[in-house]
């Protein structure tokens, strides 16, 4: 395998977040020009704060379905992406021993991990601390609920998935150890939310959806898990539970992170992909 430079390596880990931030931009500019072109007409030279404002409530009311759209588009390069790093690495792994129900257990571990962090988020005086989570949330779910669920549910993870697992973590899994490489890309991902109430959240899902990715040896795993866990967050947020105390959101909490806890120590028991390195050198070394 041919050794990097480093500048080449930090460039290949930023590149994926870079390419789905660009294409975030352009269809947000895109959104904003085609709305004001069609609300220009219903405002005058004088009522400009008017036409601002409502452009701006334009754009988060649809901020969800626009980012899905990104997502979907840069899909199709990471998509690539993905492949043509799969073509250069040191190892590939062995899927065949994984029976076909373990992979039903990822589906408990995204709900329970999801259910968890919500409650335990917000029993935290966290969200009310940090003005860029109200206004992620309200962005976030924004729209009809068919896209938020395609949107959110699916899109979003899938995408996501493909930059933090399939390329960032897996780039590093060709320089270092697993587990500088799971706590790099769960930073990573955890940065990439940009306010400390989704950004610890994120990286403890972060480390969790890298763990199952390396234990099953699939991007179809860490997918599962982001997804089940996504949907019941958006369930959780159109349901708008409350509960009585803040002592029965705590104890529901920790009782969920137990159960995805058990659900993880019974997957790592029993579900281990087997590596296989390209190289005999490794290979004997392993």
């Amino acid at each position: 395998m041919t050794q990097e430079s480093w500048f080449r390596r930090i460039w290949g880990l930023i590149t994926p977040e870079l390419i789905y931030l660009a294409i975030c931009y352009l269809i947000d500019i895109a959104a904003a020009g085609y709305w004001a072109f069609s609300m220009a007409g219903d405002y005058s030279q004088s009522n400009m704060d008017a036409f601002v404002t409502a452009l701006s409530d334009k754009l988060i009311k649809y901020a969800m379905v626009l980012q899905s759209a990104a997502a979907f588009f840069s899909i199709l390069i990471l998509l690539r992406m993905y492949f043509k790093d799969y073509k250069k690495r040191r190892f590939v792994f062995d899927r065949k021993g994984t029976a076909p129900g373990w992979w039903l257990i990822l589906i408990p571990i995204g709900v329970f991990v999801s259910l968890a962090g919500n409650l335990l988020i917000n029993v935290s005086d966290l969200a009310a601390m940090s003005e860029g989570f109200e206004q992620s949330q309200q962005m976030l779910f924004s729209g009809p609920l068919a896209a938020q669920i395609i949107g959110i549910g699916v899109i979003i993870p899938i995408c996501e998935e493909l930059i933090y697992r399939g390329l960032i973590f897996m780039r590093l899994r060709q320089y270092c150890n697993v587990n500088l490489a799971i706590g790099i890309s769960a930073l990573l991902f955890a940065a990439f939310h940009g306010n400390i109430v989704q950004g610890i959240y994120a990286f403890v899902t972060g480390i969790l959806f890298a763990y199952v990715y390396e234990k099953y040896g699939s991007l179809k795993a860490p997918m599962i898990v982001h997804i089940s866990a996504n949907l019941l967050s958006l369930g959780l947020a159109c349901l708008n539970y409350t509960f009585e105390s803040r002592m029965k959101v705590l104890v529901v909490g920790v009782i969920a992170a137990v159960i995805c806890l058990a659900f993880v120590w019974v997957m790592d028991r029993h579900v281990s992909a087997k590596r296989i390195y390209l190289n005999q050198a490794e290979a004997s070394e392993a």
